[in-house]
């Protein structure tokens, strides 16, 4: 089977699957609202938007902002769950043994099979959220802004599927069968700045932030909140940080998996 059928494939699974399960698409669809209601909600309950500009330091409107993390948070979720979380669902199924045995690595499988679903739910939540943006920005500075977050989404992709993978590659060589990911994702959104600013955090917080990739995803989305046209030197520099951290986490990544795809070939804990 081509990369070409696997990538069709996935696409062609997502669509149906959205199409047929009625309440999946429903959920799909209110879930990003309800998310960024529960946040908008939590915030005036315990400040103003006054007191929120005033403590993150610029003056931006609070709506867009935390669209912009609620659509990253989101992503991130689902790209973590997509990938790593696939090996989990896998071995529940008894399907695990079988994936790893096809022509293809199996890393490289469960990386090229979700960038069909990433693109398809990042656009759609982008697409969901751009009236409500243009409403309160305008047209143009609206367009501008979404334009800005949906580059940070493609962007910011490519090292979390690196960064996805090496949690992948830890579910393939231990014996673990709990859900891990249930637990970690709260807690990477946390110290990404998914919610707050990650600059707002205790140093040794901030010290985990700069590893990992959703963080610089997050600013870079979050660059499209502020008012006016973004800092064009700034988006370059966020971009050049993701994409040397694909090139970091991708490698270390692909070399962790082989290691433990043949660990777990050998030792038969796929089994």
């Amino acid at each position: 089977m081509s990369f070409k059928t696997l990538v069709k494939a996935s696409f062609v699974q997502t669509i149906y699957f959205l199409k047929n399960v009625k309440a999946m698409l429903i959920t799909f669809l209110l879930w990003p609202y309800l998310m960024l209601g529960l946040i908008l909600g939590a915030g005036l309950m315990f400040g103003s938007t006054a007191s929120f500009r005033q403590n993150i330091g610029l003056n931006v409107d609070p709506i867009v902002f935390f669209i912009a993390s609620t659509v990253v948070a989101l992503i991130s979720i689902s790209l973590m769950w997509g990938v790593a979380g696939s090996v989990l669902e896998l071995r529940w199924i008894g399907a695990l043994p079988y994936v790893m045995l096809a022509p293809h690595r199996f890393s490289i499988t469960l990386v090229v099979s979700y960038i069909p679903n990433y693109l398809l739910i990042a656009s759609l939540q982008i697409l969901e959220f751009a009236p409500l943006i243009i409403l309160i920005e305008g047209l143009e500075i609206g367009l501008l802004k979404i334009a800005v977050l949906f580059l940070a989404l493609i962007v910011g992709m490519l090292p979390l599927m690196g960064f996805a993978a090496l949690f992948a590659s830890l579910l393939i060589s231990i014996k673990e069968e709990s859900n891990i990911l249930a637990w970690l994702n709260p807690i990477i959104l946390l110290f990404s700045g998914a919610f707050y600013p990650a600059y707002l955090l205790p140093r040794w917080a901030q010290f985990i932030s700069w590893l990992l990739p959703s963080t610089y995803t997050i600013e870079l989305a979050r660059l499209s909140a502020l008012i006016g046209a973004p800092n064009l030197s700034t988006i370059t520099f966020m971009i050049g940080i993701l994409l040397g951290m694909t090139v970091a986490y991708n490698s270390i990544a692909s070399a962790l998996m082989g290691a433990g795809e043949r660990k777990a070939l050998r030792e038969g804990i796929i089994e």
